[in-house]
């Protein structure tokens, strides 16, 4: 008798604990998701970029770790759907990504809410970040995710200066302004944001391509983009040459569209 109310007690301490643990993990992901949507709707709503000082500043935010391409064998080890993401191979000891908690073998699977297929990606994604703005990544632990938050700070003197030749696509472009039609369309798309094209210069890549002004832009090679700062990222992480794939809205319909990036002899043009 008494080794059955034991275990009656056992079993609903178990159910009791278990329950708790449901619980505590629900209001914990609630939390985390509304930091990630406040978080996501302040990186949507900072102030417009000038993209010559874009460019000017590229390459400055440092993290301190050295990241290369996800292999099968990591994948596999990580449970991972595909070889995707930044690998991490070294964390400089004091860095921001130490302090963030990211440690040799963490596998970076997003950056600001995009996902990471590369390590170049998050490269671009990184160099082209502010110094002293708060980013944060999902981040692939040895059998659990993370989502951890970083300041990247200014590029350490004894390390090589970052340097980028941006290619050249032919268009001016703008953050789309709140409450502007374009803004509204996308909302009704559900989109968190996206590129005005302003301007397609003439015999421009961009021309060739049928991008016309107008357009916006919302995502770059099936990555989303939902600021000018982000759209800028990927094009400088790309090479004269590269054809890249733009899903873009015209009017009150979407379309894809290829461009191949031809080389760049001005500075601020993109």
């Amino acid at each position: 008798m008494v080794f059955l109310l034991r275990k009656n007690w056992l079993i609903v301490v178990t159910i009791i604990s278990l329950t708790l643990n449901v619980v505590a993990a629900f209001f914990l992901y609630q939390d985390s998701k509304t930091t990630l949507d406040r978080h996501e709707k302040n990186l949507i709503k900072a102030e417009p970029l000038d993209y010559k000082n874009f460019k000017s500043q590229w390459g400055n935010a440092w993290l301190g770790l050295e990241v290369t391409d996800v292999t099968p064998e990591v994948a596999a080890r990580k449970a991972l759907d595909r070889a995707e993401g930044a690998y991490v191979k070294t964390v400089a000891t004091g860095s921001p990504a130490q302090k963030a908690d990211i440690a040799p073998t963490d596998v970076i699977l997003s950056f600001n809410g995009r996902k990471i297929r590369t390590a170049k990606q998050f490269q671009s994604d990184l160099s082209g970040s502010e110094v002293g703005s708060e980013v944060y990544m999902c981040v692939a632990k040895d059998d659990y995710r993370l989502t951890v938050y970083a300041v990247p700070e200014e590029r350490p003197s004894y390390l090589m200066p970052a340097t980028n030749a941006f290619p050249r696509l032919g268009i001016e472009v703008a953050e789309v302004t709140f409450g502007s039609d374009e803004a509204e369309k996308l909302e009704e798309a559900g989109k968190a944001g996206g590129v005005l094209v302003e301007m397609v210069l003439a015999n421009s890549p961009a021309e060739k391509a049928g991008l016309q002004e107008g357009d916006v832009i919302m995502s770059f090679n099936s990555r989303k983009t939902r600021t000018l700062r982000e759209f800028l990222s990927d094009l400088a992480g790309c090479q004269a040459g590269d054809q890249v794939r733009m899903c873009i809205m015209r009017d009150d319909y979407r379309m894809t569209i290829y461009v191949t990036l031809e080389k760049n002899l001005r500075l601020y043009e993109i």
